[in-house]
């Protein structure tokens, strides 16, 4: 039987470094791979994707377009590990992201979380300790973070 795999992605260029980790570290015949990405549920108009009302496009542009490009994440991210040949699922919860990772990870009793990690500054981790953190003090399963470059400087 496959062994369930969570890949926690974000909406941005860094998931493709996620998914060549999973595509080098799992395989299709051992391993279900996972999805999630986990939009803070200030900024998600609904917690499950479905379609937006033209109230919602005009009242909550940047909520609706933030959740329009998680989906789209997902959706191309699904795509490519499925055209690698490992079975897939997954999609978007609007939740505090370390909660859903840690609560999908067990729920699914997965036995690898794949992740991505910011660079933050000494002052940056005091004041807002980055999620990949988080996660590795809360769960008891390996977790694979991959260390992403800084693109800009604070």
């Amino acid at each position: 039987m496959p062994r369930p795999v969570l890949i926690a992605i974000d909406a941005s260029p860094a998931t493709s470094a996620l998914l060549a980790l999973a595509q080098r570290y799992c395989r299709p015949d051992e391993h279900q791979l996972h999805v999630l990405l986990a939009i803070d549920s200030t900024f998600a108009v609904h917690g499950q994707p479905a379609p937006y009302t033209e109230g919602e496009l005009s009242e909550y542009p940047a909520a609706c377009d933030e959740q329009q490009l998680a989906e789209r994440a997902v959706a191309q991210t699904l795509q490519s590990l499925r055209d690698a040949g490992f079975t897939a699922q997954g999609g978007t919860v609007a939740a505090e992201p370390v909660k859903a990772i840690v609560d999908q990870a067990q729920a699914l009793d997965c036995e690898l979380i794949i992740m991505g990690h910011r660079h933050l500054s000494r002052l940056g981790r005091l004041l807002d300790p980055s999620i990949s953190s988080k996660v590795l003090d809360r769960v008891q399963i390996p977790v694979l973070v991959a260390a992403i470059a800084k693109s800009f400087e604070i």
